[in-house]
């Protein structure tokens, strides 16, 4: 665990009565993504913690909470599925399916040119998911390579 990690003070803290943090795996402008524990369905999940900072202005807190409330209602192949939402103590958070593997981001990264095959496979994938978002009236807003997750299994899905 690096020095950043335990220094973290989520990571061992349970959430809710419900989801053991276990390590931050992704930092972004407006939360910290930690993979966790939930205890009660015995399964791993993400957990997207909101910015303390963020999480003092209500007008964003509200729209935080409504936005995962839509994206609980949105079930589709190529999302990545909303499970929980909720505020505990000073922070406000949304619990997330995990999914072991790499961003698209890290992809072009390691390999900076992708072949034609995985490009239309990533398309496809990431117009189907909001092609479906669009259809229940959901605007994704931060569109971007960290946001579309490849799967170690293969699933491709929008963040």
């Amino acid at each position: 665990m690096s020095t950043s990690q335990q220094a973290d003070p989520l990571i061992g803290r349970l959430v809710d009565g419900r989801y053991r943090v276990r390590a931050r795996i992704a930092r972004g402008g407006m939360a910290t993504v930690y993979v966790a524990t939930d205890l009660r369905l015995e399964r791993r999940v993400a957990v997207k913690v909101m910015h303390g900072h963020l999480a003092d202005d209500a007008a964003f807190r509200e729209r935080f909470i409504r936005e995962a409330r839509s994206a609980a209602r949105l079930a589709h192949p190529n999302v990545v599925a909303v499970f929980d939402q909720g505020e505990d103590k000073d922070m406000a958070y949304l619990v997330m399916e995990y999914l072991p593997g790499i961003t698209l981001r890290e992809l072009l990264q390691e390999h900076r040119v992708l072949t034609t095959e995985q490009t239309f496979d990533i398309m496809e994938a990431v117009l189907a998911g909001l092609a479906a978002a669009h259809r229940a009236g959901i605007v994704h807003r931060d569109l971007k390579p960290e946001n579309v997750m490849l799967a170690d299994d293969g699933r491709i899905k929008l963040g």
